[in-house]
């Protein structure tokens, strides 16, 4: 059956984030439901990231919201889902995406919290890889 895991995603992107990668976002969210043709994602189930949830976290349904600020130009992602994470979708959809993350919360930047069912602490990613 397999475990899910969670993860709960914020950031802000570049202002200069091109259309293909806005538009994926997009889908991946549910804003639109026609997959784009030039879909730039990794292979796999990365377009299910933010569609599915767990009774096994707090928060059972994904929760996911997309908008183009109006002060800072900038596209604002917030969401927070739960997936079975068989092929790593999660930590190559994060991959994929850090190029294009201007900002995420607090003084390092950080932009996702990623749990396993059995992990006993989050990982959490950061744009400023300060240890």
């Amino acid at each position: 059956m397999g475990m899910y895991t969670e993860i709960i995603f914020g950031a802000a992107l570049k202002e200069d984030a091109p259309d293909q990668v806005v538009n994926a976002l997009k889908y991946i969210i549910g804003e639109i439901e026609d997959k784009p043709e030039d879909f730039p994602l990794p292979k796999g189930r990365c377009d299910w990231i933010f569609q599915c949830g767990s009774y096994y976290f707090g928060v059972n349904n994904a929760l996911s919201k997309m908008w183009l600020d109006k002060i800072s130009k900038r596209w604002v992602i917030s969401a927070r889902s739960s997936i079975k994470n068989y092929e790593n979708e999660i930590e190559e959809f994060l991959e994929w995406i850090k190029p294009y993350i201007e900002q995420g919360s607090g003084e390092r930047d950080m932009y996702a919290i990623v749990t396993y069912e059995e992990d006993s602490e989050p990982t959490i990613y950061y744009l400023d890889k300060r240890d």
